[in-house]
Formats: structure tokens, sequence, C-alpha cells
């Protein structure tokens, strides 16, 4: 009975191990994915070796193996970026993933630090502080020092006109 070994089950780039867990070489044709698959179930089916634990470890990487490499779009992500592409696909999406090794590339980093060595800045976090875009807000004036908002003149209103008639001024008596 074949082993799969502890690298196999970590999480790889290379794209290597199901193909290895289902004895076929990488970019095998769905026909040949199926026919391996039925052959090792087969094999290695539980109700066929009763008892043998090992044997049901094995039939369950086999049924792994073969859910990953008979959907076509896993087995493409499967293809590029090995394990760590599906695991990726099942927890961020297809999206997800492509947006993961864009990040991770090393012409993405450079690019950063390119920009943040020429702009002096590091997404413009300091730029905002230093010009004063994110500074507090000044703080309001005190009530006594406020101008009367009601007249145009300090000291010909004291009060603030009151909605019905109109109020006449000390200005308007003259």
């Amino acid at each position: 009975m074949p082993h799969a070994d502890d690298t196999a089950r970590r999480l790889s780039q290379t794209g290597t191990s199901l193909y290895a867990v289902l004895e076929l070489k990488k970019g095998a044709q769905p026909e040949e994915i199926k026919r391996a698959y039925r052959k090792l179930a087969l094999k290695y089916h539980p109700d066929k070796n009763p008892g043998d634990t090992q044997a049901g470890e094995f039939f369950k990487e086999i049924n792994t193996a073969h859910a990953v490499l008979s959907d076509p779009t896993k087995k493409k992500i499967y293809d590029q970026h090995g394990s760590l592409g599906i695991y990726l696909l099942d927890h961020f999406g297809e999206e997800g993933v492509k947006y993961y090794f864009i990040a991770n590339s090393c012409w993405f980093k450079t690019l950063v630090i390119l920009c943040c060595l020429l702009t002096c800045c590091c997404c413009c976090c300091c730029c905002c502080f230093c010009c004063g875009a994110l500074s507090p807000p000044p703080e309001e004036v005190p009530k006594k020092q406020q101008k009367n908002v009601y007249c145009q003149q300090p000291n010909v209103c004291s009060q603030p006109k009151r909605s019905g008639a109109p109020q006449k001024t000390e200005m308007e008596d003259e």
C-alpha cells in the first residue's frame, strides 16, 4: 500500500502531491484521473479492508485528491499554486487566491517599497498628519467671545428677533 508521506500533507506550492496520491503524472486528463480514482478506491475501500485503519486513511486521501482534480477550477488553481492555492480557495474564493499571490509576488513588494521610498511616505498616513488633514479640530470659541449672530451691528440688538410682528431697532427710530 502506498504511503502518503508528511511532505505530501503539508501545504505545498508545487502541485504534485495529489497526483502522487492517485499515482498519476502532473497534468493528467480527466479520464485518467477518473480511471485511477476508481482503481485505487476499489483497492483501498474500508469495506474491502475491514479493520485496516491505514487503508481507511488512504481512502480519504484518494477521495480528497479526486475531489480537487476532477473539478476544473480547483485543478487549475492546484496546478498553478499547489495545495496552498486550494486552501486559499476554500477560505477566500477564487478572487482571494488571485489577490493573495499578487500581493505576495516579488514585483508587487518591490513596487510598494519603491513607492514608499520615492514619495517619502507610507500610504500617505504620515503626510496627512504632517499637513494637518488628520489633526483634531480647533477648540470652539467660548460663548462670551461670540458675536451676536442675529444682528450685524454688535450693540444695536441685544436680543434675537422674535417671530411675529417686526421689531424696530434704535437705528430705525431715527
